[in-house]
């Protein structure tokens, strides 16, 4: 009860999420909550408090599953044999150092006890007809005998603060087990719940802070004991210019084209000198290679000949074209016209069938303004545009 209070981390849930309520926004530092994507089968952490609260608008999002695999890592590198080694070390170090207090305090104990004898013996000493001096003994022994005993009570209590030290037997067991925690995450045996429980051991929170509207996502781990690990992570994001990178990638696949390389080899060169698109996959293939060289103008579009021969109207323009000129799939344009969002006449050349939609500046506003706007289903509403 007291770990689920608001002002504490919370307790493990039977959600597909790892890291509920272990997660706090590195920009306001308000906990980060949990939304759920693609009917819940893709998590994403976010900062909705300011929302809530004041209508403002989302302080930060990310993937939820990109976040949890990586803390994932963090946590099994940190039960690795290696590492539980070196940390059992390091208490051994903690343990002298705690002995050393100990004597300190028990240092302390034998002085105050000394005055507390010494106190009694200057009372018992005194003659009976010295009343004053008496009652003045008296009471300095009432202080000392109290002095001593706030003492130890302050002792008692840095006991029961200081962790207990494994003996020989319980560090063995700590490394077996470490040598099977992997496969024991991993096992399908395992709840998420297991795993949380597990997480909410070594780590007590973990501060998530993204880079403006980028891929780019620091992570700052507080583990138990006081330790703090910071690292980055690259988060997917909705569109390629959000990466910090766009232009130097652009660039990069402009000169492999111009060097006569085929899309497939390109590919092929960017996964090989790490390059990651912004979503979905970790890897190029040449179809997305073909994609960013048409948005670069260096290829034509499949089926511009045909575009170039359909008679049209004035401000007429094929979905193609219009998706360039949005910066956006076609295939969100070809959703739209099936679900009456955008109006559009079907032409047809040399028996291919082609949209002409009907486009002025109004249209054009209206359709950058549906685009920014989020779906009541399907993606969350919380998720980063």
């Amino acid at each position: 009860m007291a770990a689920n209070r608001s002002e504490h981390r919370g307790v493990p849930r039977h959600g597909p999420t790892l890291l509920s309520g272990l997660l706090v926004c590195g920009r306001c530092g308000h906990r980060m909550f949990t939304a759920h994507d693609n009917n819940g089968r893709d998590p994403r952490y976010f900062c909705g408090m300011e929302t809530a609260s004041y209508g403002m608008p989302i302080c930060q999002s990310l993937s939820g599953r990109a976040l949890d695999e990586h803390v994932t890592g963090l946590v099994l590198q940190a039960v690795r044999p290696s590492a539980l080694e070196t940390s059992l070390l390091l208490a051994e170090d903690l343990e002298l150092e705690r002995a050393d207090q100990h004597r300190q305090w028990r240092l302390r104990l034998e002085r105050a006890r000394y005055d507390a004898d010494r106190a009694r013996r200057q009372y018992v000493a005194v003659e009976p007809e010295n009343r004053l001096v008496a009652r003045t003994l008296e009471r300095d022994w009432e202080e000392a005998l109290a002095a001593e005993r706030r003492l130890q009570a302050e002792y008692e209590r840095f006991q029961d603060r200081e962790p207990i030290q494994p003996s020989a037997a319980e560090r063995d067991a700590i490394l077996r087990l470490a040598e099977d925690i992997p496969a024991l995450w991993r096992a399908p045996t395992t709840t998420i719940t297991d795993r949380q429980e597990l997480v909410r051991l070594l780590l007590e929170r973990i501060v998530v802070t993204v880079v403006g509207t980028t891929e780019a996502v620091t992570v700052e781990c507080h583990w138990a004991g006081g330790a703090r690990t910071r690292t980055e992570l690259r988060r997917p994001v909705a569109r390629l210019t959000q990466l910090s990178d766009c232009e130097a990638l652009l660039g990069r696949v402009a000169d492999l084209h111009r060097a006569g390389l085929t899309h497939q080899t390109i590919a092929a060169t960017l996964n090989d000198e790490g390059w990651i698109p912004a979503k979905r996959r970790t890897t190029f293939s040449s179809k997305m290679v073909g994609d960013l060289l048409r948005r670069q103008g260096l290829v034509s579009r499949q089926g511009q000949t045909l575009a170039d021969r359909v008679e049209r109207q004035a401000g007429e323009m094929t979905v193609l074209e219009l998706a360039q000129r949005l910066d956006m799939p076609h295939q969100t344009l070809f959703c739209w016209l099936r679900r009456g969002k955008l109006q559009g006449r079907l032409a047809c050349v040399c028996g291919h069938p082609i949209w002409l939609i009907p486009v002025d500046q109004a249209e054009l506003e209206r359709l950058k303004r549906l685009r920014e706007t989020p779906p009541r289903t399907g993606r969350s509403p919380f998720q980063s545009p």
